[in-house]
């Protein structure tokens, strides 16, 4: 039988949502029927590869006739239910205790954990910018967390890293603009637990209760940019004035 195209694979798994948990029983039992059909004995490594670890685990369920676990799956999806995962020789793995037999690679998500955090704290400490936050890799429950704030350049790419300590059930860190250049610094995070390691931009997902407007202390202005995201501009940008300190002089 030849291999199903990855965007048909896609189409047909896609229909595994809230709309499958909504069919009568001899509907679901017919739509099983002919995605069995559609994705054959076995698929080849780069076709299920090209998956996203959800469709594989549908894929797996639909093949060996696993309706009761099919269906749980997708409840607990629909649900926001999230599996826990692990990390095996820096591989990432979904766990899902009622899914036995499951190839690892089914169950990989290595590629699609991403850096979870929110910005808690913004304030100054004397010249210093304080953050406190949390931070975790996703579905990774870990006991210790490493959080390194990162300080990037927009237009040079330079770059500066600054150590995050304890705070809490999250972390604290201080940056120095004193060691920074002149220019517009964005805010990134740098995530690591169990040798995995995940980046991602900081201050976009933030405590409602938190200011957003522009914080200016000897001409140093921490904001949050169009994004959302946090940056600190530092005086003496070549050319004309950033914009925001141009707003505030007014």
């Amino acid at each position: 039988m030849t291999q199903p195209e990855v965007s048909v694979l896609q189409d047909v798994l896609r229909l595994y949502d809230h709309r499958f948990l909504e069919l009568a029983d001899d509907q679901r039992r017919r739509l099983v029927i002919g995605t069995r059909h559609v994705l054959g004995e076995r698929l080849a490594d780069e076709v299920r590869a090209a998956l996203p670890a959800s469709y594989r685990l549908r894929a797996f369920c639909i093949q060996r006739g696993l309706h009761e676990e099919l269906e749980r799956l997708i409840r607990e999806e629909t649900e926001g239910h999230r599996a826990g995962a692990v990390v095996v020789g820096g591989r990432v793995y979904a766990m899902y205790p009622y899914l036995r037999g499951v190839p690892r690679h089914d169950a990989d998500i290595t590629d699609e954990v991403r850096a979870e955090h929110r910005l808690d704290g913004l304030s100054w400490a004397g010249d210093r910018v304080r953050l406190q936050g949390q931070a975790a890799i996703g579905q990774v429950a870990a006991r210790e967390v490493a959080v390194e704030v990162i300080l990037r350049e927009r237009t040079q790419a330079h770059e500066r890293r600054f150590g995050a300590s304890p705070h809490g059930s999250g972390f604290e860190a201080l940056i120095d603009p004193a060691e920074l250049g002149p220019g517009h610094w964005d805010v990134h995070l740098a995530v690591g637990t169990f040798g995995l390691t995940r980046e991602a931009a900081f201050g976009a997902v933030r405590d409602a209760r938190l200011k957003t407007g522009p914080r200016e202390r000897a001409g140093v202005i921490v904001y949050f940019g169009e994004r959302g995201d946090l940056a600190i501009e530092i005086p003496g940008t070549p050319g004309r004035p950033g914009l925001l300190r141009r707003l505030l002089r007014r």
